[in-house]
Formats: C-alpha cells, structure tokens, sequence
C-alpha cells in the first residue's frame, strides 16, 4: 500500500468561518455592609446607602435577576471553532483472514464497555467475507462470527450495525432481508424487526443505530424509509416513502439519532441528508448532488457528536463535515489508495479523543482519522 502520497492540503481546508465573538458579562461582587453603612465593590468603588435605599437596591437586583432567568443564562463567551482533520493510520488488506477484508460496509466504536466488552474496540461489518470481526483499538484481531448463509448466526450480505447499552450487537443483512441480534461475543439471540410493517417487509436494510431509550433504527432503503422499534424488537413507528420533497426517501443508506432523539437520515439517493425532530417531523435538509463545498453524491453514513454531523460522501470518495445546523465546514479525501484517499467509503463511526474511522470499503481497509478544533 503507497503510504507517501500526502492529501492536498485544499483537501482538508475548511471553509472561511466569522472571528471569534466573544460577549463579556461581569457584575461587580459586593461585600457586606460595612461601617458607616457602606457597601464597599469588589473593584473597589464605594456606594453609601441609608435603609431606604438599600431594601431599593435589593429589590432592583431581585428584578435584573429574575429578567436574566426568563431570557436564559447568556454565554460568557461565543465561540465559533474551526476544525480540521487528518490522517493517522489504516489497516485492513483484501483478503479473508484475520485482519484482512473485503468490502468493509460499516463500523462501530464500542466507546462504553469493560474488560469483556472492550472499551473502543471496533465492530468491522466485513460484507463480503459475511462475517462481522471484532478488533481492539490498536487494530489487533479479537475474534469474529458468522459465515455465509440462511440460518441463525450466519449472513448474506451484512450492511449495518449497531451497539446498544446492553451491550449487545444488531446486525442487517441486505440479502437475507433481517435484522439478528448477538450478544458482545457474537452469540445469536433472536431475529428482530421481522414480520409486517404496514403491509410490508425489511428490504434490504441498510443502516442502524440505536437511541438514549435503547430503541433501535433502521434505514429500511428497499422501502424508502426509516423505522423504529424498541430494544425487544416491536414496531414503534416510521417515517419516509418515496420522493424527493421534505420527509421522503430515495433509497436511504443510514440514520443515526442523538442524545435528544433528533434523527438524521442520509437521504442516498436524494443525494442529501435530512433531519427530524423526536415527533418525526422534518425540520431541514441538507446538500445536493456534486462535488463543491456542501453538496454530495450518495452520502452512505453517518455519524454525530455534539457540535457535528460526519457524513461518508461515498460517490465523492470523502468524508464531509457539517454544523448540527447543515452548514458545510471542510472535505478531507480525493479517489485513490494512498495516505487520505478513499475508494467509495460507506461506514464512518467516531471513537474517543477526536478518533474518526471509516470503512474504505472499495479499498478493503479501515482509515482512522483525528479531528481537531
């Protein structure tokens, strides 16, 4: 693999943000009353109050504090941040052995865990071997499961997964059209999301992810839409259907949900990703199909943290980032097999302390990155 070709430093630049604005508040601290009935500043000045106007004082305090409260505590600083991201390592070659893969579709990090469930440790969808492989967070092989076929525990074609609090794996398969759920060791425990929903069934399911409630999403991509169920596998609700306007799909990749049950969805063949608020309504989009600044082709993942949106541009072969408001903010990657190139990614996933890693799938390789800000 050619580890000398460095990615164009335009590559990773991100766009031109506003300074910094920074909102000063400061109230003088007062001591208590002194001799001669002063009240005597923290920076120094002297003010002279009789009884009268002391209890007026106080009450003109009382009044400033309760307004502030009804306006909301105001920030001491506003900070705009510009990040920026670069390579660190790779692993990963064609291939069916330990560490080795072919067409890796999704990741994700384990970033709770303990001894046995392996803090950081990453579960590698490796699709076209179907098995899913468990490395730790040095890249060293741990173990794996499944295997081709139609019975419990086994694959065809695995797309998606996603971790729970509970510690256990749920796994889609694009061509067996389920969903199977492990435990952390990779012992299957039942098929969920099976049967019926509203007169039809899981078609090729994509991507997953699992909520602060321990309720799971699917991005249900042959039937244009996203469904969610509760961690015991039972219908809950779904959005989409086929179209291009607000709240519907062309054939889905992935969903994710953050810490407020916010769901974004990227919206595949719209060539853009959308958000709903924790009612299911759309509350905006984002991107179009091309190569600029803030557009996409065929974005396949995606990942959240508190202050970003990480999207695989999987046509683009890069990894976009955006505001939690859709605002576009750098691309890092080009085509190519070298140092901060990509090869049609289609699984991103964040771990701790700034760790981006995405499945380079048509490199047969795991990339991780840094982000910085």
């Amino acid at each position: 693999m050619n580890k000398s070709t460095q990615p164009s430093p335009a590559n990773a630049k991100p766009s031109p943000l506003s300074q910094r604005e920074r909102v000063n508040t400061k109230m003088p601290f007062l001591l208590p009353l002194g001799e001669g009935g002063r009240f005597v500043p923290a920076d120094g000045g002297c003010l002279r109050f009789g009884i009268l106007g002391l209890f007026v004082f106080c009450n003109l305090l009382f009044v400033i504090a309760g307004a502030a409260g009804a306006m909301g505590e105001v920030p001491s600083t506003t900070e705009v941040v510009n990040p920026t991201i670069e390579y660190v390592r790779d692993f990963g070659l064609a291939g069916s052995g330990e560490r080795q893969f072919y067409y890796p579709r999704d990741l994700k990090v384990a970033v709770i865990g303990d001894l046995e469930t392996g803090l950081d440790n990453l579960y590698i969808v490796d699709t076209g071997n179907n098995r899913i492989q468990r490395l730790d967070q040095d890249g060293g092989f741990v173990y794996q499961f499944g295997g081709f076929g139609v019975a419990d525990g086994k694959f065809n074609t695995p797309d998606g997964i996603a971790v729970d609090f509970n510690f256990r794996l749920y796994v889609s398969e694009k061509d067996n059209d389920r969903i199977q759920l492990f435990d952390i060791r990779g012992n299957f425990i039942q098929d969920v999301g099976t049967g019926e929903v509203n007169f039809r069934a899981l078609q090729d399911p994509a991507g997953l992810d699992v909520d602060t409630l321990g309720n799971f999403y699917v991005a249900d991509s042959g039937n244009d839409r996203v469904i969610k169920f509760d961690d015991q596998g039972n219908f809950l609700n779904e959005i989409g259907g086929f179209g291009v306007g607000a709240g519907f799909f062309n054939r889905p990749l992935d969903v994710a949900a953050d810490r407020d049950r916010n769901l974004y969805v990227a919206d595949t063949g719209n060539h853009r990703i959308q958000k709903f608020d924790f009612d299911y309504r759309p509350v905006f989009s984002f991107g179009q199909f091309g190569s600029g600044e803030g557009e996409l082709a065929a974005p396949g993942s995606l990942a959240l943290d508190d202050k970003f949106i990480y999207a695989a541009d999987t046509g683009n072969d890069r990894v976009c980032l955006f505001t939690k408001q859709g605002r576009f903010l750098l691309a890092f990657g080009r085509r190519g097999s070298g140092r901060g190139e990509f090869n049609g990614p289609m699984g991103i996933s964040l771990g701790k302390k700034g760790r981006v890693y995405v499945a380079d799938t048509g490199n047969h390789r795991i990339v991780e990155l840094r982000i910085k800000y």
